[in-house]
Parts: C-alpha cells; sequence; structure tokens
C-alpha cells in the first residue's frame, strides 16, 4: 500500500514537471518577440471623425443699423415731439413736429408769386398773339404794295419784342413756381417722418427747444441687434463671414447666428479687429451690454490627435510621430493642422488604423523594440 502511494507521487511529480516544462517554452517564445526589458508605451488607433474647430471671443451688441433722423430747419422751433425712447414705429410716422407760421407765410407770399407770374404771362402771351395777327395783315397789305415798308418792319419788331417779352414771363413764371414748390417741401420739412420701421433709441428732441444741426431721433433700422465681436488680429485670418456662431445672451440663453461681415481694419492700440454677427432670435437685446461668441471657424471629417503624441525637430514645420508595428517604433514625419483643446489636426502622414504613440518621449527611437499597451481613443462628441 504505502508502495502504490509513493508509485502515485512519483507520477503526479513528472506530469507537473511536462507542464512547466511546455508553459516555460511558450513564454521563451514570447520573449524571443518582445523582451522583458523592452518598455511599454501607450498607443491609439488613428481615426477620423467629423470634427468642429471654434473660437471664443467677447463683444458688445450693437444695432445693426442706426438710423440718425434730423431735419434741415435749424431757425425752426419743435412744436410737438409724437415718440419717446423705446417706442416702435412704422415708416412715415410722424416723429416730432416744427412751428409752421413762417413756414406758412412763405408759402402763402410764394403762390401769390405764381399767381402774378401767371397773369404776366398771360397778358404777355395775349400781346404776342395780336403783334403776330398785325403782322400777318401787314404780310397780305405788302403783296398788294398798300403797306410801306417802314409799316411792315415796326410790325415785324413788334413780333420780336413780344416773343422776347413772353419768354421773359415764361422764366419768372418758372421761377415762382420753383419758389413756390421749395415753399412746399419747406413746409412738409416741418414735419418730421420716420424714413422707416425700427426702433426709437434716442430722443434729443424737446418742444420748445430749436431744431439744430443735431439728430433729434435716431432710429434702430427694424429694431435689429447684432452682436460686435473683438477678434485678435493673430486669429482674425481664421475667421470668414457666414460662419456660424453660437453667442451667450446677457440672460445666459444662448442662440444661433452667422458672421456677417469682418472689418477690414484693426485698431491700432488695441489690435483687435471686429467681426459683426447676425442672430437668429426675436429676444429684445439692449445695444451696449456684453456678449459672448463661439464661432465655428471650420467643421470637416478629419483626424485629430493628442498633441502630446506629436515630436518636434528643429526646422519650423518638422513635426512626427512615432508608430508601432510588429512591437517595433517607426517614425513617420506628418503635416498638421487647426488645433484644437490639446489636440491636433493631422493632414498627411498617417494612415486610419496606424498604432501612434500617445506620448512621444525624447528617449525614443525609431527601430526601438517595445511593448503597445492600446488606450482608448476621445469619441467624436469630444471632439466637438
Amino acid at each position: 500500500m504505502t508502495r502504490l502511494f509513493c508509485n502515485l507521487i512519483g507520477l503526479a511529480a513528472l506530469l507537473a514537471a511536462t507542464v512547466g516544462s511546455n508553459v516555460a517554452g511558450a513564454t521563451g517564445a514570447e520573449a524571443s518577440k518582445v523582451p522583458a526589458s523592452a518598455r511599454s508605451v501607450s498607443t491609439f488607433a488613428a481615426e477620423k471623425a467629423l470634427t468642429e474647430w471654434s473660437l471664443s471671443f467677447s463683444g458688445v451688441f450693437v444695432a445693426r443699423d442706426e438710423i440718425a433722423v434730423g431735419t434741415s430747419l435749424e431757425d425752426q422751433r419743435i412744436a410737438t415731439v409724437e415718440v419717446e425712447v423705446g417706442d416702435h414705429v412704422v415708416a412715415g410716422q410722424v416723429l416730432l413736429t416744427l412751428e409752421t407760421e413762417k413756414l406758412d407765410n412763405q408759402l402763402r407770399e410764394t403762390e401769390g408769386q405764381v399767381a402774378r407770374a401767371k397773369a404776366a404771362l398771360a397778358q404777355q402771351e395775349a400781346s404776342l398773339k395780336q403783334a403776330q395777327a398785325n403782322l400777318n395783315r401787314a404780310q397780305l397789305l405788302r403783296a398788294s404794295e398798300t403797306i410801306t415798308e417802314q409799316g411792315y418792319d415796326e410790325r415785324v419788331a413788334a413780333v420780336a419784342i413780344a416773343q422776347q417779352g413772353a419768354a421773359a414771363e415764361r422764366a419768372e413764371h418758372a421761377q415762382a413756381e420753383a419758389r413756390y414748390a421749395e415753399a412746399q417741401r419747406e413746409r412738409a420739412r416741418a414735419v418730421v417722418l420716420a424714413p422707416a420701421a425700427g426702433v426709437v433709441s434716442e430722443r434729443q428732441a424737446r418742444a420748445g427747444a430749436l431744431a439744430g444741426s443735431d439728430p433729434l431721433v435716431r432710429l434702430i433700422r427694424g429694431g435689429v441687434i447684432e452682436l460686435a465681436a473683438e477678434v485678435p488680429e493673430s486669429e482674425l485670418p481664421l475667421v470668414e463671414a457666414k460662419q456660424a456662431a453660437r453667442v451667450v445672451l446677457p440672460n445666459g440663453n444662448v442662440v444661433h447666428g452667422r458672421v456677417r461681415w469682418i472689418s477690414p481694419k484693426i485698431d491700432r492700440e488695441t489690435r483687435l479687429g471686429i467681426a459683426q454677427i447676425a442672430l437668429e432670435s426675436d429676444t429684445p437685446l439692449f445695444p451696449g451690454t456684453f456678449g459672448r461668441a463661439e464661432i465655428v471657424i471650420a467643421k470637416r471629417e478629419a483626424m485629430v490627435i493628442a498633441e502630446s503624441a506629436l515630436f518636434y525637430g528643429a526646422l519650423p514645420n518638422d513635426s512626427s510621430v512615432f508608430t508601432v508595428k510588429d512591437n517595433r517604433v517607426i517614425k513617420q514625419t506628418v503635416k498638421i493642422g487647426l488645433r484644437k483643446n490639446g489636440e491636433v489636426e493631422i493632414l498627411a502622414g498617417l494612415n486610419v488604423g496606424d498604432r501612434v504613440v500617445a506620448k512621444a518621449a525624447a528617449s525614443l527611437r525609431a527601430g526601438d523594440i517595445v511593448r503597445a499597451i492600446d488606450i482608448s481613443t476621445s469619441s467624436e462628441s469630444d471632439r466637438k
């Protein structure tokens, strides 16, 4: 019995030794591929995804188009003011009226001048008609030689004088009508109308005051308010008209908009340019309040990697990454594009599926044998 037990123990030991030798052989095969001394590196797969790049700027809400309304009648007193700041007006609505006594007198005076000039013209035309009739009779008498040459010449001269007199009266009548038309326009200017629909933003007019050269009322055309975003000169080339934008309103709400135009000049002191953003919102806004805009400068299918994976050379634009294939490090030169939150766009030099070393250490060299440890890549939502 004791001998049988010893035999069983010996058989178990033999089996254990056989299994151990097989495991040791497998481990040795793997070790021949990746030595135990090989360093471990984290890698991720290069992928393409829909990516959005944006820049954030602060700014001030301003009127898209502010109309300064005044009058040329600077010596007239303001009789009434019909609007207040904040009122919505329509095109042609009365904003204010001026005193009209003097203008009414001028209108009546020029109207009388027109009447007198019209009467004088009618009288002169009648004289011309009579002189022409006398000349016609003289021509008949001249044919029968019953009128002297002097008498005929007198009638010819009378017609010429009557024609000149009629021309002068026509000119006088035209001048009188022009003065009357100007008086009518001056009288019409005494009632100041809104040139377009909008919101009253300023009201300088006061009843009883003289109308001067300064605007009496200012209107925001259509009540349209935009954001004037202040863009640093280094980032201004990235901003273009029609780019989408998200704008934070003073109350914290976010509305969408688009860049309408970009200022062609930069402030010499602040080194800032202006990007005017049209808003897609009916929310009442107040010019002069502050806001913030996030302008989408690009949105496309792109390959984006962590900037820590880049290795920079001594020359400008000399950028590369380390990739791993068959546990061996390969150095690949890449062309980079836009940057965003620690990530950079790769325009050329990488293919989808390449295993990229997540952190390019200075001690890493092309040809090194490494142990690659895959890590998860950023999701598409993280890039937006």
